[in-house]
């Protein structure tokens, strides 16, 4: 998902409108776990993505027609473009779908609030921003969280049954988040000089130049059938609901709400993602992944608030 990084408008006192947009894309993307989970049950995983991707960059196209000369890409804006659509849209997403299909809805969710943390990591390493001792103990304090989340306890022990499955889940979720982490500080420069929503845009239709090969080559595959009609509704649920509205609506709130206030919605995700994972697919929580993602959301809070 989205951080607030980005040269946007400050606005002191917003109005409500856009307050409610940036809470309605964090409750669509606290479904889009669920609703994936939904999904994998009736197909492969990359069917769905590449379906999503698809569905959602056709909805899409027309906004950046209209916008195209807004955009103003020159030639070596078009690699680095490329670059963001592999890194953000690609890789990213079958790390952390992928992942998702291995362990719980709701480790994921706790998870991916933890974005921020490796977002911040990679501004201080690579972009050499400012680094405050107190952004330095909300990192260590998210990692933890991760840690305990991914562990299940304050030792590490080797899983038994299908608990390693769920650790490499977990491990693959957080890869996920250095990919959109690296995704977000890639494409910073750009964010600086263009609307984030039409790189954003421009980066979901141009990742299906990977994905329409992947579906072909997905339903020429033996094991490969149509998914029924949960199956569909899922997909379409994640294209249009999680990709298409939630993305439009996160960036027209930034418009009139600053970065670092919009930041606060972000903790809807893992709030709303594990009840809903909880309601909608039995998962379980332990102790130890709820002091975990406490952790993660004290830290998340450090960072956007002080860092």
């Amino acid at each position: 998902m989205p951080t607030t990084s980005g040269n946007l408008p400050n606005a002191r006192s917003p109005r409500t409108l856009p307050w409610f947009l940036l809470i309605a894309a964090n409750i669509l993307w606290a479904s889009s776990y669920v609703a994936a989970k939904f999904a994998l049950r009736e197909t492969s995983l990359v069917f769905m993505l590449a379906l999503r991707m698809i569905l959602a960059a056709v909805l899409l196209l027309p906004l950046l027609w209209v916008q195209r000369r807004a955009l103003k890409l020159r030639r070596r804006d078009l690699w680095q473009l490329g670059l963001l659509a592999l890194i953000g849209f690609v890789v990213n997403k079958i790390f952390e779908f992928g992942g998702l299909s291995l362990t719980t809805a709701s480790d994921v969710a706790l998870l991916i609030s933890s974005e921020s943390i490796f977002t911040a990591l990679f501004c201080w390493l690579f972009l050499r921003e400012r680094f405050k001792k107190v952004t330095l103990c909300a990192l260590l304090l998210g990692f933890v969280g991760v840690y305990l989340i991914i562990e299940r306890s304050l030792i590490p022990a080797l899983p038994v049954g299908g608990g390693a499955w769920r650790i490499l889940g977990d491990l693959m979720v957080v890869l996920s988040l250095c990919f959109e982490a690296l995704y977000t500080t890639r494409g910073k420069a750009m964010l600086v000089k263009h609307s984030p929503l039409l790189v954003c845009a421009a980066s979901i239709v141009g990742s299906t130049i990977f994905w329409l090969p992947a579906a072909a080559w997905e339903m020429q595959t033996p094991h490969w059938h149509a998914p029924g009609l949960a199956g569909w509704l899922s997909i379409a649920w994640l294209a249009i609901a999680s990709t298409v509205f939630a993305y439009l609506a996160w960036f027209k709130g930034l418009e009139k709400v600053d970065g670092s206030a919009a930041a606060s919605t972000l903790f809807i995700q893992p709030l709303l993602g594990t009840v809903l994972a909880i309601l909608l697919l039995d998962d379980q929580l332990t102790p130890m992944t709820i002091v975990g993602g406490l952790l993660i959301v004290v830290s998340v809070y450090g960072i956007t608030r002080y860092g």
